[in-house]
């Protein structure tokens, strides 16, 4: 664990706790590369190969047969479906507010607008590992479905070679019927060129590991690509009167997610880091996956004291965090003031494992500071906009010769002979 006075850290400390040191994925660019080129060549030949390599698949078909991802359901406890359920309204509720419009609209020079038209085929990936991501498919197939993207392609390692009954039924209540049961890099080249399993999708959403991550950046010239997440990370502002106890909970459940992942205190109060430093250092000896947490906490958890909450503020929107916990008072105040975030939350009950799983924000959030410059996945995300013009003869005649002082001061004198050309035939 680390802790810094804000106002007295050098240079090149504020420089790698802002590019989070130890987070980066050219080695694992590196790895990735031959895996995404056999998949380009050779299509399934390749894909089924490395499946049984790295998923443990023991199969012929990585396709997950439609009956048993309407059968998943009935084999998940009822508790847990109605969770999914009740995650699944809210999620839906609050995407549904996302609303593109197209528009229409005329003046003397004609008529212009814009369409919207949805994609019609993604590819989502959902992680495998050591738990079972059924939010995230959740967060990534319902914006799609709002969205009306035709086709949605899921594919997750998932345990052993199978997927998890959970993963299925959340697909099926997502009206998903297409699940294949391989993960990795792998399973990003064949959805990005499309194998003789995998047809081939438009844009690639999902987050992942750091070979997941590198496949994407491998890929994203040839299919389109959310954004590169990188390990999970949460950046907390802090006041004096915060409940140690609750900020200590927040960094753990961050921290637990990998040995990279990243959770930052920015307090005010020196005795609030520290008390915080200790809640935090007794909650991961009770944690359940404190193996990690411990790796995590090492480098990943840092305190900083601020001198106010401006100070604060402006460091948080120099991160530019994946999940930002704001807990003072008034917090309501400070979020017009926040330029750089993936996700808000405000209050001391507004825990980051509320929009985790089911508050009906997006948890496919951008981290390792893209935040600056990238929003959450959305509805948004899986659309188009397409715009239209129809020049009148008029517009033409106005238009022209604009263009023709534009286009001669770019040197392109062809275009503006083309506009004047159209300006002449409409006059006859």
């Amino acid at each position: 664990m680390l802790l810094f006075e804000l106002a007295k850290m050098t240079s090149s400390q504020r420089e790698s706790v802002l590019k989070r040191e130890g987070v980066d994925i050219d080695d694992a660019v590196r790895k990735a590369r031959p895996i995404v080129e056999a998949v380009r060549l050779q299509g399934d030949r390749a894909l089924l190969k490395l499946a049984r390599k790295y998923d443990g698949f023991k199969g012929q078909s990585l396709a997950v047969p439609e009956s048993d991802i309407k059968a998943a359901r009935s084999k998940v406890p009822k508790e847990l479906q109605v969770a999914l359920q009740t995650a699944r309204k809210r999620i839906e509720s609050f995407h549904a507010r996302q609303v593109l419009k197209p528009f229409e609209f005329s003046d003397p020079c004609g008529v212009f607008g814009q369409r919207i038209v949805p994609l019609k085929r993604v590819g989502v990936y959902v992680p495998g590992g050591s738990a079972d991501y059924v939010s995230t498919v959740l967060m990534a197939c319902i914006p799609a479905r709002i969205a009306d993207v035709d086709e949605i392609a899921l594919c997750t390692p998932g345990k052993g070679g199978k997927v998890p009954d959970g993963i299925l039924a959340a697909a099926g209540m997502c009206g998903v019927s297409e699940v294949y049961c391989v993960g990795g890099a792998h399973s990003i080249a064949a959805m990005a060129y499309g194998t003789e399993t995998v047809p081939k999708v438009q844009k690639i959403v999902g987050p992942g590991g750091a070979i997941v991550a590198a496949a994407k950046l491998l890929v994203r010239n040839d299919c389109e690509i959310d954004f590169l997440a990188g390990p999970s990370e949460v950046l907390i502002i802090a006041d004096g009167q915060a409940d140690p106890v609750l900020l200590a909970s927040d960094m753990l459940a961050q921290l637990e997610h990998d040995p990279q992942a990243r959770a930052v205190l920015v307090t005010t109060s020196a005795g609030m880091a520290q008390e915080v430093r200790v809640q935090l250092e007794s909650q991961i000896s009770k944690a359940s996956r404190r193996e990690i947490i411990a790796k995590s906490a090492a480098k990943g958890a840092i305190f900083l004291i601020a001198e106010s909450i401006s100070a604060a503020v402006g460091f948080s929107n120099d991160y530019a965090p994946e999940h930002l916990l704001i807990d003072v008072r008034n917090p309501e105040e400070l979020l017009d003031r926040i330029d750089n975030a993936g996700s808000v939350f405000l209050g001391s009950q507004s825990s980051v494992a509320f929009g985790d799983y089911c508050s009906g924000t997006n948890h496919i959030l951008p981290t390792k500071g893209v935040a600056s410059m990238r929003s959450a996945l959305s509805v948004y995300d899986f659309l188009k906009v397409i715009p239209y013009q129809s020049i009148s003869p008029e517009g033409a005649g106005r238009l022209a010769p604009v263009v023709d002082l534009l286009a001669r001061s770019e040197g392109l004198p062809s275009h503006a002979d083309a506009a004047a050309l159209h300006s002449r035939r409409t006059k006859k």
